[in-house]
């Protein structure tokens, strides 16, 4: 009798899951969310990730290919987000046309990305270029330094050159891009701006400058 009630026990169905435990886990699932958007955020306000290469080439010209897949995916993310509130439910089936318009965008993406690849390999020359940036362009004499960085295009050899122009320079900069204003005592440099270079080793004719002024 006992082994019969066993194994009726073990054949019954399982009990259903309460309403209670889904919010619950809804709410959790939710609140995670919601933490990870705010770190996003926080991080994004803060520097420590940046959003400038989102919309744009390596070469820091706009891509037309990414600013269109970045504005496909809010578009029907903001889409699903309107439905699933005012539905109470997440759409079944997923409506075919939203999946139509998601290849058409990832499709154009990924066709503009082969066409670049495919130009550098061979079916025309990739212009070189070399990008200075810095954190800040003014400073103080004897006052903060200033870290510059060179983004080079198109070389295989992506080092640089730092140097002052001879005009200009006032102050030192190391061959990192650390720039060193003067001490406070030349007051003759008050006011005056300083062109800094950085030329590609592997093509000295391939250069950019930026300038910085001494308040």
């Amino acid at each position: 009798m006992l082994l019969l009630l066993l194994l009726q026990a073990t054949q019954s169905a399982p009990p259903p899951v309460s309403s209670a435990v889904i919010n619950l886990a809804a709410w959790v699932a939710l609140g995670f969310l919601g933490l990870m958007g705010i770190a996003i955020l926080y991080y994004v306000f803060t520097g420590k990730i940046d959003l400038g290469g989102l919309i744009s080439e390596p070469s820091g010209e706009a891509s037309m290919s990414r600013f269109q897949l970045l504005i496909f995916t809010f578009v029907i993310a903001a889409s699903f987000f309107l439905i699933v509130v005012t539905k109470s439910g997440f759409p079944d089936p997923i409506p075919q046309g939203v999946l139509v318009l998601l290849g058409i965008s990832a499709s154009s993406y990924l066709v503009s990305k082969g066409i670049q690849a495919s130009s550098k390999q061979g079916l025309g020359p990739q212009d070189s270029s070399v990008t200075v940036k810095g954190s800040q362009t003014t400073t103080t004499l004897g006052g903060q330094t200033i870290q510059f960085q060179a983004d080079v295009v198109g070389l295989s050899d992506e080092t640089v050159t730092w140097t002052l122009d001879p005009a200009t320079g006032r102050g030192t900069i190391d061959q990192t891009g650390l720039y060193t204003p003067p001490p406070a005592t030349e007051t003759e440099a008050h006011g005056k701006k300083v062109v800094i270079q950085a030329a590609a080793r592997e093509d000295v004719s391939v250069k950019d400058t930026v300038t910085i002024e001494l308040l």
